[in-house]
C-alpha cells in the first residue's frame, strides 16, 4: 500500500471509527454529545496510531523525532519557551484593556489546582497533537512532495480542525446511531464561513508552521515543550483574567477564544520574519 494511501486511510478512518464510537460513549456517559465526538475522534485518532505506523514500516519513533538524548531537559527548555512567547500578547491584551485581573481565590488551592491543570492538559495536548500532525503526517507528506508544501497542508489541517464546530443554530433533537456523521458534516459545513474565524485561523496557523520549522530544525520534544507551554499560558491567562466588552481594542482578539487573532497573528509573523532574518545572517557568516 502506497505511503498517501495509508496517510488518507488513517485520517478517514479515526472520523469515521470516532463517529461510530460517539453513541455508544453517549448511551454510557452523561456528557454533552458534540464534546463525546470530539473526544472519540480524538481517541480513535491515538488508537489507530501505532496500526498506522505499522502500515508504513516505521520502527522507532525516533523516526518521527521523538529523541530519547535528555529529553525531560529539552521538554522544559521548550515549555519555558512556549509560555515566554505568548507574555508580549497578554501583557497587551492587559495593557489595552481588553482583559482585566480577576482577585485570587481566597485559598490558594484554587489558583494550584488551575495552574496545575493547565500544566498537564498541556502535555496531554502537545503530546498528542505534534506526534500526531508535525512527527507523523509531517514526516510522512516531507518524503512525497517538498517540505513547503507538506508545512502548509499540515498546518492547514492543524488550524481547520480548531474551527470544526457545528454553527450556533444546529441542534440534534434526537441521537442515533448516525448522529456523530451528522454533527461532523455539519462541523465541515462551519468551515465555510472562513469570514467569522479568518484572524483566529490566521494566527493558529502561523503558530504551526512556527512548530513545523522547529521540528525541521530540531526534534519533536521541542515542538512538544513548546505547544505545551502555550496550552499552559493561555489556560492560566484566561483563568485569571477576564474579557472587557467594552474595550476599544476588542477587536484585535476574536470571539473564538478571546486571545487568538490579528494581534497575536501578527505577533507570530513578525517572529517568523524575526528568525527568518537571523538564519539568512548565520548563514552568510564564513564558515556557516
Amino acid at each position: 500500500m502506497s505511503r498517501l494511501a495509508v496517510l488518507f486511510i488513517y485520517i478517514f478512518s479515526l472520523f469515521f471509527a470516532g463517529c461510530l464510537l460517539a453513541y455508544p460513549a453517549y448511551l454510557i456517559i452523561d456528557a454533552d454529545f458534540e464534546r463525546i465526538v470530539s473526544r472519540s475522534v480524538l481517541l480513535c485518532a491515538v488508537l489507530l496510531f501505532y496500526p498506522a505506523l505499522k502500515a508504513l514500516k516505521i520502527k522507532s519513533l525516533a523516526e518521527i523525532g521523538l529523541s530519547t538524548q535528555s529529553p525531560v531537559s529539552t521538554l522544559s527548555k521548550a515549555w519555558g519557551l512556549g509560555v515566554a512567547m505568548l507574555i508580549p500578547i497578554s501583557f497587551f491584551y492587559i495593557f489595552c484593556g481588553f482583559r482585566f485581573w480577576e482577585p485570587l481565590a481566597p485559598s490558594l488551592l484554587d489558583p494550584t489546582v488551575t495552574v496545575f491543570t493547565a500544566i498537564v492538559s498541556g502535555l496531554l495536548v502537545g503530546l498528542i497533537e505534534e506526534t500526531i500532525l508535525r512527527g507523523f503526517l509531517q514526516s510522512q507528506l516531507n518524503k512525497l512532495m517538498t517540505i513547503v508544501l507538506s508545512v502548509i497542508i499540515v498546518n492547514v489541517i492543524y488550524s481547520s480542525v480548531h474551527f470544526l464546530q457545528p454553527p450556533d443554530n444546529f441542534t440534534l433533537t434526537t441521537i442515533h446511531w448516525y448522529s456523530g456523521f451528522t454533527l461532523l458534516a455539519a462541523a465541515f459545513s462551519s468551515l465555510l464561513q472562513f469570514e467569522l474565524f479568518w484572524d483566529s485561523w490566521l494566527a493558529l496557523f502561523l503558530a504551526g508552521v512556527f512548530l513545523s520549522i522547529v521540528r525541521i530544525r530540531s526534534n519533536l520534544v521541542w515542538c512538544i515543550g513548546i505547544h505545551a507551554g502555550w496550552v499552559a499560558h493561555l489556560k492560566v491567562f484566561k483563568s485569571f483574567t477576564d474579557r472587557n466588552n467594552e474595550a476599544s481594542c476588542m477587536t484585535y482578539a476574536s470571539d473564538y477564544d478571546n486571545y487568538t487573532g490579528e494581534f497575536s497573528a501578527i505577533w507570530l509573523a513578525s517572529l517568523l520574519i524575526i528568525w527568518g532574518i537571523i538564519e539568512l545572517i548565520r548563514r552568510k557568516r564564513p564558515g556557516v
